[in-house]
C-alpha cells in the first residue's frame, strides 16, 4: 500500500525556529524576535537567543529573565527588549537665588493693619555688613552613558551662573554665596544688587519717597516736606529745608537752608541756615544764624553768630554756654535762656530729698516692728512661723532701704557739687540783649531789665548773675 494511501505526506517542511536581533537608532535598546518551529521543528533555547544577541556586539547587560518567559510562553514574532543601555544626563546650570526681591519700584507697603501705607515705598533696604544676599549653586558636570554596544556618551556639562558681583557686595571664596560687604542701603541695579553706604536722594522727602529710615548718612538735594520723617544712625544733610518735618539722627544734622515747625533730634551737632518754631534736643552744639520761637535743649553749646545772629522768643537750655550777636528785641519779645543743668538737677535733689524722707520713714517704722518682734521672742523663746517670717522680711528691708539712702546721699552730694561748677558758665552777646529776656544759670534767674550792648552774662564772686561788658575784640 502507498504511502499516499495512508495519507502521509512527505514534502512537509519542517523548520526550526529562528532567531533575530533589532538594535535601535540611537543603540541605547536592544529587541530579540524568534519565529514559531515548524512541522516539528526545534525551538530557540536561552543559550541559543544570548550567543545570537552577543553575536550583534551587544556588552550591555542582557534580560535572561525576559528571554526566557517570552521562550515558554511562546512570544514568536513578538519584539522582547533584551538590553537597554544609559542614557547621559545633562549637568544642570548653575543659578542664583537671591534672597530679596529684584526690583527697583517703589510701592507702598502694609502696615500691621493690613493696610497700605503711603509714607513706606521700600525706598530703603537697610541691611548690615555680612548679610546674605544670594546663594549661588553650581553648575552639575551630569551623568554620562553608554550604549548597548559599550560605546560611551558623554553628558553635557551644565553651564556657569551669570551673575554680577554690585558695589558693596562681596563673593565667599568658595564663590557660593554674595553678601553685604559693608552696612547700607541694598539697591537693585538693572540684574545685580549693590550695597550704598551713603544714600543721596535726589528731590524733595515727600509723597514720590515716602519717609526715610536708614543705617548710614542720608544727602538730601531738595526739601523735607511737611509730614514726613528722616532718621539716620549716622549723620543727616538737607540742602533745602525741613517745613513741618521730624529729623532724627545718632550723629550729626545740617539744614542749610533751614527749618519752619519742624522737629530736630541729634546725638551729635547741628547746624541750620535759620530756625523757626522748632522744638531740637542736640548732644552736641547748636549753630543757626537766629533762633525764632523755638524750644530747644543742647547739650553742648549754641552759636548764632553768622547773619543776624539772633535768639528772639521760645526757650533754650544749653548746658555748656551760649553765644549770640543778639538775644530778643526791642519789642521786648519774651524770651528764656537756661545756662546748665541746675534747673534739671535742682528737680532731680527736690525729688531724691522727698525720696530720702519717705525711706527714712519707712525705716523707722521698720525699726520699731523689728524691735517689738524680737521681744516677743525673747519672752516666748520662740515665735510663730509667721512671725519669723515678718521679722526676717522686715530686716531685710531695713538693709535695703539703707542702702538706697547712701546712694541717694550720694547722688546728692554730686549735683551739689556740680551747682558750684556753674560759675564757669557764661551768656556771650557780641551786640546785645533786650529786656524780656529771663537769663537762668544754675539755680539762680534774672530778667533783663534794660539793654544791654556787648556783655557777657554770668556768676559773680557774690553768687549772683551779673552782666559785665565786653572789653576788646572778641
Amino acid at each position: 500500500m502507498s504511502d499516499s494511501a495512508f495519507g502521509n505526506n512527505s514534502s512537509v517542511e519542517v523548520a526550526d525556529s529562528t532567531i533575530a536581533v533589532q538594535i535601535s537608532d540611537d543603540r541605547m535598546t536592544a529587541y530579540l524576535i524568534f519565529t514559531a518551529p515548524l512541522n516539528g521543528g526545534r525551538d530557540i533555547t536561552l543559550n541559543d537567543a544570548i550567543r545570537e544577541i552577543k553575536e550583534h556586539e551587544v556588552q550591555a547587560e542582557i534580560n535572561e529573565a525576559a528571554i526566557t518567559q517570552a521562550i515558554t510562553e511562546k512570544m514568536y514574532n513578538s519584539r522582547i527588549l533584551v538590553a537597554k543601555g544609559k542614557l547621559p544626563v545633562n549637568g544642570i546650570d548653575g543659578h542664583i537665588d537671591y534672597q530679596f526681591e529684584c526690583s527697583s519700584a517703589l510701592k507702598p507697603k502694609t502696615n500691621e493693619r493690613d493696610e497700605m501705607d503711603y509714607k513706606d515705598l521700600g525706598l530703603v533696604t537697610n541691611i548690615l555688613a555680612g548679610t546674605l544676599i544670594a546663594n549661588i549653586a553650581f553648575p552639575t558636570l551630569g551623568d554620562d552613558g553608554i550604549d548597548v554596544c559599550g560605546v560611551p556618551h558623554n553628558a553635557m556639562p551644565g553651564k556657569d551662573a551669570k551673575f554680577t558681583v554690585g558695589k558693596g557686595t562681596t563673593l565667599s571664596e568658595d564663590g557660593s554665596a554674595i553678601t553685604a560687604e559693608i552696612d547700607g542701603n541694598l539697591k537693585w541695579n538693572k540684574d545685580h544688587f549693590t550695597v550704598e553706604d551713603v544714600l543721596l536722594i535726589g528731590e524733595d522727602v515727600g509723597p514720590s519717597t515716602g519717609n526715610v529710615e536708614f543705617i548710614g548718612n542720608v544727602q538730601i538735594k531738595g526739601n523735607v516736606l511737611e509730614g514726613f520723617t528722616v532718621k539716620s544712625k549716622k549723620n543727616v544733610l538737607i540742602n533745602g529745608t525741613a517745613n513741618n518735618a521730624n529729623i532724627i539722627a545718632d550723629g550729626d544734622i545740617e539744614i542749610k537752608l533751614g527749618s519752619v515747625n519742624s522737629t530736630l533730634n541729634a546725638k551729635g551737632n547741628i547746624k541750620i541756615g535759620f530756625c523757626e518754631s522748632t522744638t531740637i534736643e542736640c548732644g552736641g552744639d547748636l549753630t543757626s544764624a537766629s533762633f525764632v520761637a523755638s524750644e530747644i535743649f543742647c547739650h553742648g553749646t549754641a552759636y548764632a553768630i553768622t547773619g543776624k545772629g539772633i535768639v528772639i522768643g521760645g526757650k533754650m537750655t544749653c548746658l555748656k554756654g551760649m553765644v549770640f550777636n543778639t538775644v530778643g528785641s526791642e519789642s521786648y519779645t519774651k524770651t528764656r535762656l537756661t545756662l546748665g543743668n541746675g534747673a534739671i538737677l535742682a528737680e532731680e535733689k527736690l525729688n531724691l530729698e522727698k525720696e530720702e524722707a519717705k525711706l527714712t520713714e519707712q525705716i523707722g517704722k521698720l525699726v520699731q516692728l523689728i524691735d517689738m518682734l524680737n521681744l516677743s521672742k525673747k519672752k516666748l523663746g520662740t515665735l510663730p512661723r509667721d512671725k519669723e517670717d515678718m521679722l526676717s522680711t522686715s530686716i531685710r528691708s531695713r538693709f535695703k532701704f539703707s542702702n538706697e539712702i547712701k546712694q541717694i546721699t550720694k547722688r546728692i552730694a554730686e549735683i551739689e557739687a556740680s551747682f558750684l561748677d556753674s560759675v564757669n558758665l557764661n551768656i556771650e552777646v557780641r551786640k546785645s540783649v533786650f529786656p524780656g529776656v529771663t537769663v537762668r544759670i544754675g539755680t539762680l534767674s534774672k530778667k533783663i531789665d534794660h539793654k544791654n550792648d556787648r556783655c557777657r552774662i554770668s556768676i559773680d564772686n557774690s553768687g549772683d548773675i551779673s552782666i559785665n561788658a565786653i572789653v576788646g575784640s572778641i
